[in-house]
């Protein structure tokens, strides 16, 4: 069982609770361990869509990671949380008074490529532990800013405090951080009231089936919905080897490729059978990078 799932995960569970639902489901249906991962983490309160890699698949997590992302998220004006979310404690009220096209001004104007914050309360790591372990123990957690990008951002709906934004956004960009930083422009502070990943890549959570679907359907059933391995692999271009290079290839060995395309590559038998993934360099040198015996 080797391939990704497209997941819509609910409100209020954690996508490691998903991924170990998942799993156990998998267990009871074949009788045996699956192995099980996913591609990037949604924060407890959102929704939306998890790219779950099953089998071989978890050997992959690091390319889909880097794909770009889309959310739907609501921010609420006049309130400050520790979090940046509505999980937090409120830390500061402020008044507010700002209009609509004032509002919608600042938020059109975070689409470009800036150095964002992580909020403190988060899973990046600081000296090896997790940032969110050290707020909760209130100390200061030494986050560095990193550069991100939003490509676009609309205005979906201002219902004064509250306002929806939909984001295309550069992987590793906290929607959190966005919303406070929108609030911060407007002098009133903000925090997510909700969010929901909708997109990524080119994965919409429209393709996805909800967990408490999939823990309903037999084994025949999800093997129809699994996408297979190379397929999944969209964002990289193919190659085909001649044969005897097959096996070249499947042995770690490095050979010249008459090919056109440099950089990643998904890398098939003469026959279209998937190899794995390998790395063409300047000098049209093949190496291999993920070898699927």
């Amino acid at each position: 069982m080797d391939g990704i799932l497209l997941v819509d995960k609910p409100e209020n569970i954690t996508s490691n609770y998903l991924v170990q639902k998942i799993k156990k489901h998998l267990k009871k249906l074949t009788g045996q361990e699956v192995k099980a991962g996913h591609t990037g983490t949604l924060d407890y309160f959102a929704s939306g869509l998890m790219v779950v890699t099953l089998g071989k698949a978890t050997r992959l997590t690091e390319f889909f990671q880097g794909l770009d992302k889309e959310y739907v998220a609501t921010g609420e004006l006049g309130k400050i949380t520790d979090t940046y979310d509505i999980q937090g404690k409120v830390i500061e009220e402020r008044e507010c008074r700002i209009t609509e096209e004032k509002l919608k001004e600042i938020i059109l104007s975070f689409q470009k490529t800036y150095p964002q914050m992580p909020p403190p309360y988060s899973s990046k790591k600081v000296g090896g532990v997790r940032a969110y372990k050290l707020a909760k123990k209130g100390m200061d957690v030494p986050l560095k800013p990193k550069e991100v990008t939003i490509y676009s951002i609309q205005v979906v709906e201002i219902k004064l405090p509250l306002f929806t934004i939909k984001v295309h956004c550069s992987s590793g960009t906290y929607i959190r951080s966005l919303i406070k930083e929108i609030g911060d422009e407007t002098g009133c502070g903000a925090y997510t009231k909700s969010l929901r990943r909708t997109k990524v890549g080119q994965f919409s959570v429209e393709e996805a089936v909800s967990l408490d679907e999939l823990l309903k359907m037999d084994i025949d059933r999800i093997q129809q919905i699994i996408i297979p391995v190379d397929k999944s692999l969209y964002f990289f271009p193919e190659i085909h080897l001649d044969e005897g290079f097959d096996r070249r290839f499947l042995h770690g060995q490095r050979f010249r490729v008459p090919a056109e395309t440099e950089g990643m590559v998904k890398v098939y038998s003469k026959d279209g059978r998937f190899l794995g993934i390998g790395k063409i360099k300047e000098d049209k040198i093949l190496q291999p990078v993920k070898v699927f015996l």
